[in-house]
């Protein structure tokens, strides 16, 4: 496995992902060169099934080759921008997208996949969360992208945070805790289906070093290792794909200030230091897009927030 699978990243979320998108090579090269700046290894961007072999959303390929250009590692965000993905024909051999997508991303210097987003949540999934289905998923991309790319790594969808761990880690309502819905994975016979763990660990309004063992999931992270270890998977490493702290109210998300998100921040880096598993460690996001909770070390104008200087500051393993 790679060392680089350490370090920090930065998911720069859909609406600022379709900003570079639209900028000039030189453009998109900046802002991938300021992220390295700061120490980031890592940049998570967004890769669609849109209908056809050939075809894709989300990033382009300038987008990725300028990252790429930059220094940076790439990881992509399987989807097909709808929340029905087992139903699409993007995630099977006979289509072939997968397979021609995983080959051209290779190419690129890409070898990390995520399988979907957030999956734990009903929203994401056709209106509720299905362990039992996302299971079938996984055993049909995972063999399909290794085939494409030996080298590849597959990430299981970054698990979002949602109340407290169940009795029986049945589904809350459309939902489930982040550790249940992983739990149910493992009782479905997802065991080998998945090269990595990967978390979400938003924990406002609490910090990240807070011990709050209900939405803050990192108070509750032993948990989780103890059934990474019971599956024999301890060894596996644990993604943080996303995480950071909301300074503005678009989106309806709270707002909170800019020197709480600079504790969150530190915070992040504190905990995931304990953890040698954990890693690498991704921020979201870069700059804030006007409807998405203003995550961002930029204002919508490009202003740096004083946060710019405490990731840059922030150090991972």
């Amino acid at each position: 496995m790679s060392t680089a699978e350490h370090g920090k990243g930065v998911s720069p979320g859909g609406v600022y992902e379709s900003t570079i998108n639209r900028m000039s090579a030189s453009g998109a090269l900046s802002v991938f060169t300021d992220m390295r700046s700061v120490g980031v290894q890592w940049v998570r961007l967004d890769y669609n099934y849109a209908g056809s072999v050939s075809a894709h959303g989300g990033a382009s390929d300038q987008t990725i080759q300028q990252a790429r250009k930059a220094g940076l590692d790439v990881t992509v965000v399987l989807g097909d921008g709808t929340t029905t993905m087992p139903e699409s024909a993007g995630f099977t051999a006979k289509n072939g997208w997968l397979t021609s997508s995983v080959k051209r991303l290779a190419s690129m210097g890409v070898h990390h996949f995520e399988v979907g987003n957030e999956v734990n949540l009903g929203a994401q999934w056709g209106g509720k969360a299905n362990p039992t289905a996302y299971v079938g998923l996984l055993k049909t991309v995972h063999p399909i992208i290794h085939a494409a790319d030996p080298s590849a790594v597959v990430l299981m969808a970054g698990m979002a945070p949602y109340g407290k761990q169940a009795p029986g880690s049945v589904a809350q309502g459309n939902n489930y805790n982040p550790i249940d819905f992983i739990r149910q994975l493992y009782k479905q016979g997802g065991h080998g289906s998945f090269d990595a763990v990967n978390l979400h660990p938003y924990t406002y309004p609490a910090m990240p070093t807070a011990a709050d063992g209900g939405y803050n999931m990192l108070s509750v992270l032993p948990d989780l290792l103890a059934l990474m270890k019971q599956q024999q998977d301890a060894s596996m490493r644990i993604w943080w794909t996303e995480s950071g702290m909301p300074t503005g109210p678009d989106g309806g998300y709270p707002t909170y200030t800019v020197a709480q998100q600079q504790q969150t921040i530190t915070g992040l880096f504190q905990v995931a230091a304990k953890y040698p598993q954990v890693g690498p460690v991704f921020l979201y996001d870069w700059q804030d897009g006007g409807v998405d909770g203003d995550f961002g070390l930029y204002t919508s104008s490009h202003q740096k927030k004083a946060s710019y200087a405490t990731f840059a500051a922030a150090t991972a393993k």
